[in-house]
């Protein structure tokens, strides 16, 4: 999301000037300071350091999120409705990778072109809408996901209840039309600023931008944040606090089996609330005119939801043995993920869910 504002704040910081060396305002050298740091942006070595770690996360998402999907896909037994959001998470995230280029790699590397091709390139491309269309799809397949473990946890005897490949097939297309939908406005208003080179909103007069800027918080923000930590704090209950305990090894396994899997995706939804809040919150600041720095801001929030989509790979392999050995499988025996084999042990063979009638495997079964 681009505003286009670059306001300098001089009046803002001058008056901020007058109380620096007042202990009442200790806040006016940290003030000061992001001023500062939001001029040093424009500057040729901020652009060139900018676009170099703009382009490692790029390159980390796409490695990663691209594993993610060829391990599935090469592997028949890990295809369960639980890797298949995932996999709708990782498509989502190579999605905002893909497209943060062109606005923050190569916008300034090439000659923009004006007029209605300037316009349409700035909707589809350069102006980043569909970079947040994914960013929208990624959040709505961590509440999809949300919504598997608490199925899978407290009800996993209820086929009526569980998230089935069935259901896939009209929960992933309802995350991309709901995305899509919510970021229309964006692919209707944003256009090219010949004089800046830059792709801004151009929203008419009224409380439109400042509705539609707090709906991002509250909608992509609030609202999935609060679902997923009630769902959540079921699961850990069901899971960790209650004292009730399987009576036999094939339910122990399947119970560590599930903490497993828990740990894992809560880490991804930790972190996706941490790096999504900040830009959500800049966003509506910028709007109700209270970001006096906008630059230095946006970009730092920016950074942070890029590195949120190139970070679910790494979470998978810190967090998952399974997941490791099939990644090496995947590039260093590639025969052997071909031929649909198994990277495991019989060890792992008893972590499966025994209630179902087909051995399956999740990440980190």
């Amino acid at each position: 999301m681009e505003t286009g504002k670059r306001g300098e704040s001089v009046e803002v910081t001058s008056t901020c000037k007058r109380f620096v060396q007042s202990e009442r305002f200790p806040f006016c050298q940290v003030w000061n300071l992001l001023y500062t740091m939001s001029l040093f942006t424009y500057s040729e070595a901020a652009q060139i350091s900018l676009r170099t770690a703009f382009s490692l996360i790029v390159a980390v998402n796409l490695v990663g999120n691209s594993s993610v999907c060829l391990v599935v896909w090469r592997n028949r037994r890990m295809r369960t409705a639980m890797n298949f959001l995932l996999i709708n998470l990782a498509c989502a995230d190579m999605m905002v990778a893909v497209f943060l280029a062109p606005q923050y790699i190569f916008l300034h590397t090439f000659n923009h072109p004006n007029g209605l091709t300037g316009e349409y390139l700035c909707k589809l491309c350069t102006g980043g809408n569909l970079m947040w269309t994914g960013g929208v799809v990624s959040v709505v397949s961590l509440i999809g996901v949300a919504f598997e473990r608490y199925f899978a946890v407290l009800y996993p005897h209820d086929e009526n209840r569980r998230i089935s490949k069935k259901k896939l097939k009209l929960i992933i297309p309802a995350c991309w039309l709901f995305s899509i939908c919510w970021n229309l406005p964006l692919f209707l208003l944003v256009k090219y600023d010949a004089s800046l080179d830059f792709c801004y909103e151009d929203w008419p007069p009224g409380w439109y931008m400042n509705a539609y800027s707090l709906g991002w918080l509250i909608m992509i923000g609030i609202v999935p944040v609060t679902i997923m930590s009630v769902l959540y704090s079921r699961v850990v209950y069901q899971l960790w606090v209650r004292k009730s305990q399987p009576v036999d090894l094939p339910q122990l396994a399947v119970v560590r089996s599930r903490k497993r899997v828990t740990k894992m995706v809560l880490s991804v939804t930790v972190v996706c609330a941490v790096c999504w809040l900040p830009n959500l919150i800049a966003y509506v600041l910028d709007f109700y005119g209270l970001n006096s720095h906008g630059d230095v801001v946006h970009t730092t929030t920016v950074v942070l939801v890029s590195l949120n989509s190139a970070a679910n790979p790494i979470i998978y392999c810190f967090q998952s043995k399974d997941f490791r050995r099939h990644i090496k499988a995947l590039w260093l025996s590639p025969r052997s993920m071909r031929s649909g084999a198994t990277v495991g042990t019989p060890k792992d063979t008893a972590a499966l869910p025994v209630n179902r009638s087909r051995a399956t495997q999740s990440f980190v079964n």
